[in-house]
């Protein structure tokens, strides 16, 4: 009796065990249609030591997201990325928007209970370096001091200063500036400066003055100046201090950037007797914390022939169609001076700033790195060729200031003298925009989130400036 009843259950159970396995067999499943997906366009970020909440490098990380990733992905809002495909005219080596295909693989995935698949058709994970995202730098810069970030209140823009260690000239065609404290490093700039006569530079910071010796908490930056043991007020430098002495953006770090490699044949120059700059703006924890960033370089190791430079649509300006700018009498002459830009006002939906910039000689494009803070709403580079035709370079209608992305050109774009680049950006400042932190405040421009900034920066190459010499071999200076 029971050997009858046995075999009963056997023949109901076994061919709803075969049916199954042919069902996930055919059916989407992880290891075989998911991962894939996963590992290259989600695990860049989610992975350990990286921006992204949580790491997503197996199954068992991925399944107890499963259903978020499908609204994530559905929505668009995963993976990260804002340029208009139907009004952007260029194209993006760094785009990783999901096919139309890929999504719907995740979605029928979920759908189907998101089964996990033979292990055996799971894919290796890519070999993505722990740390630095080009291997290991060739040279490493710390930060000179370690800073405090206090449990609350606002940070001031900090500021630090190490003298780049170099004899000779250095060529870099690829940097990454990596926070040491993720959780209080709202953004950071690397920028390579020369400082003004008369400073030094005591525990990290620039001070104008003759000081000999000066002990600075980690907290004066902020400060108009601190007093040496003799009493003489010593100056610290704001970062207005550098805007006239050849000062370059380096490399920018946020959300969805800080790291660039340069195209073959470019790079960025770093002369000796400059300073590297860490200009990081620090977003308390709610606990004392503590920050030391770094800045990995690599430098060329094939001939350069054309220096790396960046710069911001932000020449002129106009606000409501008008030129910020006025003429006045300096030495004698008639110049013309741009005026402050007006604030942004309370409960304004749909403020519009723009900046133009006049390309006098060729030039070769090969990225756009829109900036803004909170009330940031949409952002639109134009490029004015010197027949008046005019072709949208890049198009972000719902500018995210969560995520600052860098659009690297997949083919540079050569363009001629006589052009203008052109950059818009709309602000809202209404209750409509879910960031605005207070809409019925004006908004200044300064460096804190809840202040703004339009800054549309581009990365370009002078075409007639070719180098001739060798860049010099890899490693730091002697």
């Amino acid at each position: 009796m029971n050997r009858w009843i046995t075999m009963i259950l056997l023949g109901l159970i076994a061919p709803a065990a075969i049916l199954a396995t042919r069902n996930d067999a055919a059916g989407v499943t992880f290891t075989r249609d998911v991962a894939p997906i996963v590992f290259n366009k989600c695990a860049t970020c989610h992975r350990p030591g990286e921006v992204a909440p949580m790491p997503l490098t197996s199954y068992q990380e991925v399944r107890p997201w499963s259903k978020a990733i499908r609204e994530e992905v559905l929505s668009g809002a995963m993976p990260p990325w804002f340029a208009d495909p139907n009004n952007s005219t260029l194209k993006f080596n760094n785009d990783k928007r999901l096919t139309k295909n890929e999504i719907e693989t995740i979605v029928s995935w979920v759908d189907a209970g998101s089964p996990k698949g033979n292990d055996a058709d799971l894919p290796m994970m890519p070999k993505y370096t722990s740390g630095w995202v080009f291997g290991e730098p060739d040279l490493v810069i710390e930060m000179p001091v370690e800073f405090e970030v206090p449990a609350e209140g606002e940070v001031p823009m900090q500021n630090f200063y190490v003298a780049a260690p170099f004899k000779e000239e250095r060529w870099v065609e690829a940097v990454e500036l990596r926070p040491g404290n993720r959780a209080v490093v709202h953004h950071s700039i690397a920028n390579v400066v020369n400082l003004p006569e008369g400073t030094k530079v005591v525990n990290g910071r620039a001070i104008r003055g003759a000081q000999q010796r000066v002990e600075l908490n980690s907290q004066s930056a902020g400060n108009t100046g601190a007093l040496n043991e003799g009493g003489t007020r010593q100056v610290v430098l704001s970062q207005d201090s550098f805007t006239t002495s050849l000062a370059f953006k380096l490399v920018g770090q946020a959300p969805g950037k800080g790291f660039e490699r340069f195209y073959a044949g470019t790079a960025k120059r770093i002369s000796p007797g400059t300073y590297i700059q860490f200009n990081i703006h620090y977003q308390p924890s709610g606990r004392p914390e503590r920050d030391r960033s770094r800045l990995g370089l690599w430098f060329a190791k094939k001939p350069v022939t054309h220096e790396v430079l960046t710069k911001s649509v932000t020449d002129v300006l106009y606000v409501g169609g008008k030129e910020l700018s006025e003429t006045r009498i300096i030495n004698g002459k008639t110049v013309k001076v741009r005026q402050k830009i007006p604030n942004i006002p309370p409960n304004a939906d749909n403020w519009e700033i723009a900046g133009a910039v006049a390309i006098k000689e060729p030039i070769t494009l090969y990225s756009l790195t829109p900036h803004m803070h909170l009330r940031g709403k949409d952002v639109k580079y134009m490029l004015i060729w010197p027949d008046g035709r005019r072709q949208v370079l890049l198009d972000v209608p719902k500018y995210d200031f969560n995520w600052q992305l860098v659009y690297e050109l997949s083919e540079p774009l050569k363009i001629p003298g006589r052009s203008v680049i052109v950059a818009v950006a709309h602000y809202d400042n209404s209750i409509k925009n879910r960031y605005n932190p207070a809409p019925q405040k004006e908004v200044f421009w300064s460096e804190q989130s809840w202040d703004e900034m339009f800054i549309p920066w581009f990365v370009y190459t002078v075409d007639s400036k070719n180098l001739t010499k060798v860049a010099p071999e890899s490693g730091p200076g002697k």
